[in-house]
């Protein structure tokens, strides 16, 4: 397939993505069983509060109205003011434009914390394959998949920062790469799990290729052959389900933001639908989708880049 087709096409399945997403962030307020002006406004409201919040989820127009409007506000990124009582002032933009910038620094630290234990742990268990070594850290790895969040985070708390005092926990100041390590141990886990094995896989099945045991035959140093030769083959599909497992990550940043009383989409989100505040709930839902249809797109395209047996097979 050729490049600028390959892109054309990423591109528009990307868009269709976005707009299947937008539909049912919209159809969400009419699927939820309930009236979201009784449930926002609170049944002692009086009527008067109800028109207020009726028009600002825009509920006085017909169905067809609701979605111009909806539609025009994807096309602007404005979708308004927020519905709650005590917080008419605030724009969803400006609410999700001042929490976006704490969950994609919490993904980061996330990621970066995978990364780091992930690697070390795939690559003894390849090269230690069937050995003690190899046993001691997929049990490692199957643990971190064992292992939920709301579990995790709570122990973190407990012993890192009740018992030991070594970092900040919930209601400290979040500013701080102190106050990122508990949140993104916590994050960071699961995906931790998820990259060792693919590691230790991927290594395994380039430890075989010919190439390598003829760099071997060569007489090259072990550590050479592993680092210059079977690591960078090894570490592209790594690569590639980090990025895309990236998008992943701002998504699940919502139960460890709010254990760890982080502020981000994630706090935002509980607090819109605590308060049942439509419009931040779509805002913030469709910045998730909209972010985790990017990263993908761009892995993909880079995918697409680096490999063309990727567009021929398509």
């Amino acid at each position: 397939m050729p490049l600028a087709r390959f892109i054309v096409r990423r591109l528009l399945t990307s868009l269709g993505a976005v707009l299947g997403a937008a539909l049912l962030v919209f159809a969400m307020r009419h699927l939820v069983p309930g009236d979201p002006v009784a449930m926002m406004a609170g049944e002692q409201a009086d009527e008067h509060e109800k028109a207020r919040v009726r028009a600002c989820l825009d509920l006085d127009k017909p169905l067809s109205g609701q979605l111009r409007a909806f539609a025009r506000d994807l096309a602007t990124l404005d979708f308004g003011h927020s519905c709650a009582p005590g917080r008419e002032g605030d724009t969803v933009a400006r609410l999700v434009r001042a929490s976006f910038p704490w969950t994609l620094e919490l993904a980061i630290a996330a990621m970066v914390v995978a990364l780091l234990c992930a690697l070390p742990l795939g690559i003894t268990a390849a090269l230690k394959a069937g050995g003690p070594l190899d046993a001691g850290a997929m049990g490692v790895s199957l643990l971190g998949i064992c292992i939920p969040t709301m579990w995790l985070g709570p122990i973190l708390i407990l012993v890192f920062y009740i018992r030991l005092q070594w970092l900040p926990g919930p209601g400290d100041d979040p500013h701080g790469l102190a106050a990122l390590v508990l949140p993104a141990v916590t994050l960071g886990t699961h995906l931790m799990a998820m990259l060792s094995r693919m590691t230790r896989s991927s290594l395994l099945e380039v430890l075989g290729e010919d190439y390598i045991l003829t760099a071997r035959a060569k007489g090259l140093p072990p550590w050479l052959v592993v680092l210059k030769h079977a690591l960078r083959n090894a570490l592209a599909p790594v690569i590639t389900v980090a990025g895309i497992q990236f998008g992943a990550l701002l998504a699940g940043a919502i139960i460890t933001e709010k254990i760890f009383a982080r502020p981000g989409l994630g706090t935002l989100i509980l607090d819109a639908i605590a308060s049942r505040d439509w419009k931040v709930i779509q805002g913030c839902v469709l910045v998730v989708a909209v972010s985790y249809v990017l990263i993908n797109l761009l892995v993909d395209l880079a995918y697409g880049l680096a490999d063309p047996r990727i567009r021929v097979k398509e």
